[in-house]
Formats: structure tokens, sequence, C-alpha cells
């Protein structure tokens, strides 16, 4: 089994690093997403670095430990892997600053805002986040007033969903059967809605996915649960306010 950790280095310096992931961790298995999300400019901040990995292990792996816990280094600003045992790991800098990776063959360099994949004791390649001009050009394709529609009636239908098998569950005459699962079929559809309007709204991140099973449709957003890179709120409370945030995104 190819196990993996994921380390984040934030801002001000501080490590982070996740529990130690068991099974298909190599570049082109389960980490291939977050190879992708760095390349999408996820990791701005840990407030985004914590809330994927809760997200990763949820979808591949489901431990109930503690998922990220700091890590202090000997040096300052270095690494040392020559001691590693895990197969691979997934060094994130999104502080201001360069950082050294020490391995067996000596250093390596971790620039600002780079990902490197480290197998063993020995530094694989060095990942750069390119940033695409072109997205600034991009007009969504769904109003403000679609999206909080559809988004509305995918609540609603998860909301009657929960409602009548929660009738069957507690009625006395019930049986085991499988039309107590019925209910399910009016959202079956729902992934792939989700699908299309993370599409139409280059949501590379998944924030739609976040506000529809983390936040439970915003009921259950906080402040201060989400930030941008200076530390500021960002607003999920409500399908409005996340349209206004994706269009913010990607103009």
């Amino acid at each position: 089994m190819t196990r993996g950790k994921i380390i984040y280095i934030d801002w001000d310096g501080k490590i982070f690093s996740s529990v130690e992931f068991n099974g298909d961790m190599y570049p082109d298995g389960n980490a291939d997403r977050i190879l992708e999300m760095f390349e999408a400019g996820l990791f701005s901040n840990y407030s985004n670095y914590e809330s994927f990995v809760i997200r990763f292990n949820k979808s591949h792996y489901g431990y109930e430990e503690e998922l990220i816990h700091p890590l202090a280094c000997k040096e300052e600003r270095v690494i040392d892997i020559t001691e590693n045992c895990t197969d691979y790991l997934y060094i994130i800098n999104n502080s201001d600053c360069e950082w050294i990776i020490k391995d067996q063959n000596g250093t390596s360099f971790l620039d600002k805002r780079t990902l490197g994949i480290v197998r063993f004791q020995q530094v694989e390649r060095v990942i750069y986040r390119v940033l695409h001009e072109n997205a600034k050009e991009f007009c969504a394709s769904i109003s403000k007033k679609e999206f909080v529609e559809i988004l509305n009636q995918l609540r609603d239908s998860s909301d009657l969903v929960g409602k009548v098998n929660s009738l069957f569950r507690n009625s006395r005459d019930n049986v085991e059967c499988d039309f107590c699962n019925g209910a399910a079929l009016q959202i079956s559809h729902e992934s792939t809605v989700v699908f299309l309007l993370r599409k139409l709204l280059k949501d590379a991140v998944e924030n739609i996915d976040y506000y529809i099973y983390e936040l439970d449709y915003g009921r259950k957003y906080e402040p201060g649960m989400i930030t941008d890179e200076n530390g500021h709120d960002i607003d999920f409370s409500s399908a409005e306010k996340l349209y206004d945030y994706l269009i913010g995104e990607v103009k």
C-alpha cells in the first residue's frame, strides 16, 4: 500500500502535516487530487488546506483520528527528509520565503508558492503554480438567479428525502424493503447537477460541493470558518453569496 502525507507551510512559516494516508498516495493515484487543487490555487491559506484534508479523508479513507498536527523543524526554513519512511510527501510552500529540503543527495530548494513531491528520502520534483491570464476573460454562462434557484431546489429535494426516510424509519408498520430508499431517487441526479455547475462556474476547488455537503446549503456556516489569504471572512451563508464569490474568483 502506497502511503503519503500532505505537509503545509503557512504564510508565517508554521508547518503542518496530515496523518499518513495509507493507500494509492502516489502522484497518479489518489494524490492527483492534491496536485490538481494546488495548480487551481486552492491552498492559499490554512483554512483551505484544512478543509481539503478533511474532504480528502472523507472521500478516500474515513479515518476518525485527528487529521492534522503541527511539525517542528530543527533548522529554520529547513525540512529534513533524510529519515523519512513515508512513500510520498507532498510539501506545499505557501510562505513568502524559500525553504530548503534536505535529502540524501544534499539540498533542494522549495520556492514560495510551490509544491515539492518527495519519495522516501529524495525530492522527486517541484511543481510551480501557473496563473492563467485568460481566466480573467471568463463570463459566467449562468445567471445569479438561475444558480440560486437550482441550489434551492436541490436543498428542498434533499430536505424532503430526509423527512420521507425519517417517516419510514419511525413507522411501526415499516418492514425492510427497497421502497424505503425510494425517496432517494428524487435526487439521484444531484451529483450530475453539481458537476455541471462546477464546470460552468470554473469551480476547480469545489466550493459548491463544500457549500452543499459540508455546510448543508450554508445552514452550518459560521463567521471565521472560511478566510482568504489575508484572513478576511468569505461568507458562504447563502447561495447568493456563494455565487458572488465564485464570479469574483473567475473575474
